[in-house]
């Protein structure tokens, strides 16, 4: 895209949005018309999360928020993940935004509720399970058409008696659109400030009803394409090159690491750097004790070492910092999402339906280059060495250097994700009697996911390649390896300077990592609920159900990632599968009815019993209670214990044989051992118990305020151990350990496995606040129209996680490496409604947190305090059509309207801030339009 359209798109998007935002209430024409943002459950029987039961959702005894798809249309957004991750309850660990170099699920849409891992978090769609998008058992929100989305719900608390395995930290269900009729659409364009993250969605949903409204079919399209955003040098932040250095001489008064600007690596560039052996000094006969460089043209160069330089990095001196090139911040994603229904009412009391749904989601990135930090090696003979540094060598009796290099002149590393996703449902729904109300579904879905990641390199033979020779025969450079094997294809590669090799060489060294994976769900369920019997309180109310599930992966990839020979990547070949027979019950006991001290009082409880085909059988179950003292004032509790099933990557994970350099605490010797990383088919479910408790405040018609304690206690967590620990604790005294190794008659270690166990332990504890106020101004004012707030705040207490024998505290630190939990996370919406005009303001604020909480600032850390911070985002909306025929709306988003750079949150390889809590994209914008007839 040429700069000056782009400037022009971005002043036209900020131009409408502020337009809108300074409308006046002259605009109105009208009542105000209503805008619900973030609700509670709709009055009415429908199913809310975490119960089978059909009820009021404001009567469910586990805390439930629910998102309206009005709330997606105000921030205009193209993905239910978008929305759910600004509540402060989720963590957005996994989202498009900075996963680039996460080459093999970049660009993905997962959930992760309390920071406890997205495979925690169970998501249903209709109350029903979705294919899943990795063998890992997540399910990627970018296949599901937001369109379709009629609501979102959500329970900040363990379902797994209702609703089975996975369902840990909560449960997130997206409830779709039935019975739709007419015609709607909307058309919505956006990019950033910087003239990158261009994206363009349009989506549309028809519908209607035939004979004699038996009949109802509904079909939905949805196209989506983001151009990605370029990585972090494309930003003033990025571009003073943030980053953490590590002390390499403790000791001399600085302390141990330091997070600083200015960091650049210490022991590569891009034409190639002489590490060790050789000095400038060598070179001109001086004493000049600076490394030797080579300019671009492959001159050589002197090279200034910066402070504090170590074995990666340095703050300041020559070179610059080469990792995080190529990096983009937003990949380049396309979905294509299609979905039809039909429903057909049989009779009064029997519907048939049938779901079909299929997304096309294309992801391209871009990945680490390749990159040597000095332990390369050229010899004195080298072909391409200029002949003042093997003059050098020869007088210092040098056979060899040591040679770094930042490779990017090979080609950039480059992914192609590819995921296509199939789901059927076919089911029977309807009542039998008054009272009863069942369903029987089936349901049939597979994912294909391929993964290609571009020109990867091979260490060994890029080593063969580089240790290049004059032919004595032909007096030309080649490979050493050809002088005793003639018909290798190995061609010399010259490492000096940039781009002064011949093009084919990098064809023997560079190549394509793959992944095929097919997944396959199939899942047949029955329920039935309704009413046993009339007591004075109420009707008691039962729900009972069967369930069945079986779950397939088959994977395959390339030769080379088998053998483990690329420098990154290596995908395994995964085959596994399991099923899951279930059977639940759950019942509503209403007490109390219109007492003095109790408006209403239920008591809830629910088991379930599942048999896995793997890990055998187990109960959960659910007991709660919902206290309605009077209308101001309401008290709910729950008790459960959920599971987690382990899922086939855990299960069945291909054996990974290597060798690693480890210390034997038996012997007290260090040697190489062989090593074996592995799935583990005798894995448990992991156990939790998990407590809510709240108080929920409703002084008026206008005003709610809900308060949420959570206790959330994860046993026999599936984990692994590094191989050290796995030797160490085995000595000392955790015998089960022990089985992972195995000995000779000689007592040597001829094998390490590292396998998944049930080890680990997670604890997550806090308070979740919720306050709505709506207010229609002319009831306290002569002004017209209406305001409305929203507020969600997410107060974690404490949130642990341990190995077994090591405890870390996760909360109130953002380092991006561990499932760090900011102290205090609120969301704040203001937002006014005048006639056919609508604005928002959205306050999101992280609190100031520590790097980790292990550092002692001024000891381990320069600075270990990460500032707090404010996203303010601005929407407004207005109807050029509202009647009765339908209506048309344009609307606007400016997105980080003060353009807030994100805190220095650094760790070397994986980025420079924390891309789960804070923008890293900037001011961006967004202009559609949508309709309804």
């Amino acid at each position: 895209m040429h700069t000056g359209i782009a400037h022009n798109r971005w002043l036209g998007a900020s131009a409408l949005a502020l337009t809108l935002a300074a409308a006046t209430p002259a605009l109105a024409q009208e009542a105000s018309a209503p805008n619900p943002e973030i609700a509670e459950a709709p009055a009415g029987d429908i199913v809310v999360t975490g119960s089978r039961i059909a009820r009021d959702g404001s009567s469910a005894p586990t805390p439930v928020t629910v998102l309206g798809a009005d709330y997606m249309n105000q921030r205009g957004q193209s993905n239910v993940a978008d929305a759910l991750n600004e509540l402060p309850s989720f963590r957005p660990a996994q989202t498009p935004q900075g996963s680039s170099n996460r080459s093999q699920i970049a660009g993905s849409n997962f959930v992760d509720l309390r920071g406890l891992g997205s495979s925690r978090t169970l998501l249903l769609v209709d109350g029903k399970r979705f294919v899943p998008s990795a063998g890992t058992g997540q399910v990627d929100l970018n296949n599901i058409p937001s369109i379709l989305i009629d609501r979102t719900e959500v329970v900040t608390g363990g379902a797994s008696a209702s609703y089975g395995s996975d369902a840990v930290a909560g449960v997130v269900n997206l409830i779709l659109k039935k019975d739709f009729t007419g015609i709607q659409g909307d058309i919505q364009y956006g990019q950033s400030q910087k003239n990158d993250a261009n994206e363009y969605r349009a989506a549309l949903l028809v519908g209607g009803s035939l004979l004699d409204d038996r009949l109802h079919i509904m079909a939905a399209g949805e196209y989506y394409d983001n151009e990605g955003a370029g990585d972090q040098f494309t930003r003033d932040w990025g571009r003073r090159q943030p980053g953490l250095v590590v002390n390499p001489t403790p000791g001399n008064g600085t302390p141990t690491r330091v997070i600083t600007n200015n960091v650049h690596d210490s022991r590569q560039t891009d034409g190639g750097l002489i590490t060790s052996g050789l000095t400038w000094g060598s070179l001109t006969g001086t004493s000049d004790s600076r490394l030797v460089q080579f300019a671009a043209d492959g001159t050589p160069t002197p090279f200034t070492v910066g402070q504090l330089a170590g074995s990666q990095l340095m703050i300041g001196g020559d070179g610059a910092s080469y990792f995080y090139r190529g990096f983009d911040l937003l990949p380049k994603m396309e979905r294509k999402i299609g979905y039809g229904r039909v429903a057909f009412d049989a009779t009064d009391s029997l519907r048939l339906f049938a779901d079909v749904s299929y997304s096309d989601s294309q992801v391209n990135g871009q990945s680490a280059n390749a990159y040597n930090y000095g332990n390369l090696k050229i010899a004195v003979d080298n072909a391409f060495l200029p002949q003042a540094v093997r003059d050098a060598m020869v007088a210092n009796n040098l056979s060899s250097v040591s040679f770094g290099r930042w490779s990017g002149d090979i080609g950039q590393v480059t992914t192609e994700l590819s995921t296509r996703t199939f789901r059927t449902v076919l089911g029977a729904e309807g009542k039998i009697g008054s009272d009863w109300t069942y369903e029987a579904s089936y349901e049939y879905g597979e994912t294909k996911y391929e993964s290609q990641i571009h020109g990867l390199r091979q260490s060994a033979l890029f080593s063969q390649a580089l240790d290049s020779v004059i032919d004595p025969a032909t007096g030309k450079a080649v490979c050493r390896i050809a002088l005793t094997n003639p018909g290798t294809s190995c061609l010399a590669f010259n490492p000096f300077g940039v781009g002064n090799f011949n093009p084919a060489s990098t064809d023997y060294f560079t190549g394509t990592a793959w992944l095929r994976q097919k997944t396959v769900q199939n899942a047949a369920a029955f329920n039935i609920q309704g009413k046993v019997l009339e007591l004075p309180a109420g009707p008691l109310q039962v729900a009972l159900g069967a369930e069945y599930r079986k779950e397939q992966v088959n994977a395959d990839s390339d030769t080379a990632s088998q053998a483990s020979l690329w420098d990154y990547a290596n995908p395994k070949p995964l085959h596994g599968s399991y099923n899951a027979k279930e059977f639940y019950g759950e019942v509503n006991v209403p007490l109390i009815k219109d007492w003095a001290f109790a408006q209403r009082l239920d008591v809830t409880g629910a088991v379930r019993y599942t048999d896995y085909s793997t890990s055998g059988s187990v109960a959960t179950w659910k007991a709660g209670l919902d206290w309605a003292v009077n209308d101001f004032l309401r008290l709910r509790a729950t008790r459960s214990r959920d599971i987690r099933a382990p899922n086939i990557t855990e299960l069945f994970s291909t054996s990974v044989f290597g060798q690693n350099t480890l210390r034997d605490p038996k012997t007290g010797g260090s040697y190489f051992m062989p090593t074996i990383t592995s799935g583990n088919t005798a894995l448990k479910p992991e156990k939790a118990d998990t407590l809510t408790a709240g108080i929920v405040l409703t002084p008026g018609t206008h005003l709610r305020l809900a308060v949420d304690y959570f206790d959330i206690k994860i046993n026999d967590a599936i984990s692994t151990l590094a191989f050290q620990s796995i030797l160490d604790r085995c000595q000392t005294g955790e015998t089960v350990l022990c089985s992972q190794i195995v000995r000779n008659s000689s007592d040597v270690v001829t094998s390490v496995t590292n396998k998944y166990i049930n080890v680990a332990s997670l604890k997550n504890r806090g308070v979740d606040v919720e306050f709505s106020y709506r207010q229609p101004l002319d009831e306290i004012s002569s002004l017209p129209g209406t305001i409305s707030l929203r507020a969600f705040a997410t107060y974690t207490i404490k949130s642990t996680t341990s190995d077994g024998r090591v405890t870390t505290r996760l909360d109130g630190q953002v380092v991006n490496t561990v499932a760090s939990v900011p102290s205090w996370i609120v969301n704040t919406n203001l937002g006014y409604d005048v006639g056919r005009f609508g604005m928002q303001l959205q306050g999101r604020f992280i609190s100031a947190s520590k790097y980790d909480n292990t550092y002692v600032e001024g000891v381990d850390i320069n600075d270990n305090s990460v500032p707090s911070r404010l996203y303010v985002n601005l929407s407004a909306q207005y109807k050029l059509l509202d009647s009765d025929l339908g209506n048309v709306e344009i609307f606007a988003v400016i997105n980080n309207l003060l353009d807030k750079d994100p805190p220095l949150v650094p760790v070397y390889g994986v980025g420079a801030t924390n891309f789960a809590y804070y923008d890293a994209i900037g001011r961006a914008g967004k202009v559609g339009v949508r309709f309804k007839f």
